[in-house]
């Protein structure tokens, strides 16, 4: 708080403090003690003690300090507690001084730095844009050029061959259109030619069960005429009603009559109802429909008009007339062969045992004209022995 130049706490004030060296710092020795008297010296002293800290302690300065650091001075001084305090109580009440004016030095302005960085930020970011612009108009740019007209000359191609298809399509209807014209139209309500000449239910049932074909697979108009020629054998050729036909087709085809059945049975129905062959009228045995007004009780069954031949029926009828038809003898490639043959081998057996003539072949030397057919022979046959290998089908290597 003070040091040995002054009675006070070392400050940066200009103010001087009153000179320490008044103040005696050590006790009188025994010999000054002697020579001086004891008590009113010592009062003195401790007056004069009491006065400089009382004028140290009003100094501007010291006021400012803490009462610790005061006391721990004032104790090192050789003043004891109660004059501490008596002192202390003197001291007017310190108003708290306002703090002088310190404003904190501001810190370096951050602008270069920030600006540097924006400008670092700037540059990698025109670098990256730059290099990733060379990269896709060197290396991506292209190939996706190529690929949009690869795909263009593409779509193209198949533009043309769809046209082409379109065209030849269009000319093959037209085409076909001119061939159908000669072509004979299909029957509407044509049978299967496998149920056209059956007559009866059992024999219709029968073909189907040969053929392996169950009872929606039958025909309907089959079914339906078969039924009608039936009930017409029992009931005097009588034409049947509408529930007389369905009791003959339940009878004999027990099926229609469950569930999986029904939607059949209601499709013979709407065949019968609207197949022009199936003719309705009001009395048993008359065909002429009814008027208006006349209840539809009886079915009877009117054969199909054959239709007339068309052009070319007619162009194949005639040129298959005019082909002349194969004879029952058929004549194979190999019959003469096989006459030359027999007469070969008759005439050895007949000249087997013949006495034995010497051959005079020679330029003088005549042969009859059986001779000579019977030299031919020999040398066609030995042709045909010495080439028989030539003239042989190769065998074909089956798999085993």
């Amino acid at each position: 708080m003070a040091d040995e130049t002054g009675f006070g706490a070392p400050t940066t004030s200009p103010v001087s403090s009153p000179p320490i060296s008044d103040i005696p710092t050590t006790l009188p020795t025994n010999a000054e003690a002697s020579l001086l008297p004891a008590q009113p010296q010592a009062s003195e002293d401790r007056l004069e003690l009491l006065t400089k800290a009382r004028a140290f302690l009003h100094q501007p300065q010291i006021q400012r300090e803490d009462i610790i650091s005061k006391r721990r001075f004032l104790v090192e001084k050789g003043l004891n507690d109660a004059e501490i305090e008596g002192l202390m109580r003197e001291m007017p009440v310190q108003i708290p001084l306002v703090p002088p004016r310190s404003y904190p030095q501001p810190p370096p302005s951050n602008l270069p730095v920030l600006l540097l960085g924006l400008a670092r930020l700037f540059s990698w970011i025109v670098g990256g844009s730059a290099a990733l612009a060379f990269i896709y108009y060197r290396v991506l740019l292209p190939r996706v050029t190529a690929t949009f007209i690869a795909r263009g000359s593409l779509k193209a191609h198949h533009l043309s061959l769809i046209q082409k298809l379109n065209a030849s399509l269009a000319a093959l209807k037209e085409s076909q259109a001119e061939a159908a014209a000669v072509l004979p139209k299909p029957e509407p309500h044509k049978e299967p030619s496998s149920f056209e000449a059956c007559l009866a239910m059992d024999a219709l049932l029968e073909q189907a069960k040969t053929q392996n074909i169950e009872i929606s697979g039958v025909s309907e108009i089959s079914l339906l005429r078969c039924a009608i020629s039936d009930f017409r054998k029992g009931s005097e050729s009588r034409n049947p009603r509408t529930e007389e036909v369905f009791q003959v087709l339940e009878g004999k085809i027990p099926w229609l009559v469950s569930d999986e059945g029904a939607p059949f049975e209601q499709h013979l129905w709407e065949t019968l109802s609207t197949c022009p062959l199936f003719v309705s009228s009001p009395s048993p045995d008359s065909p002429v429909p009814p008027t208006d007004g006349q209840a539809i009780l009886y079915w009877g069954y009117v054969p199909p008009e054959p239709l007339p031949p068309t052009a070319l029926v007619q162009s194949l009828s005639a040129l298959s007339a005019s082909i002349p038809k194969p004879s029952p003898d058929k004549h194979s490639p190999f019959q003469h062969a096989l006459q030359s043959m027999t007469d070969f081998t008759g005439y050895i057996s007949s000249q087997m045992y013949a006495p034995y003539v010497a051959a005079r072949f020679g330029p003088t030397s005549t042969m009859g004209p059986v001779e000579e057919d019977v030299r031919k022979e020999i040398r066609a046959l030995k042709g045909l022995v010495l080439n028989r290998r030539t003239f042989l089908p190769t065998a074909s290597t089956r798999p085993q």
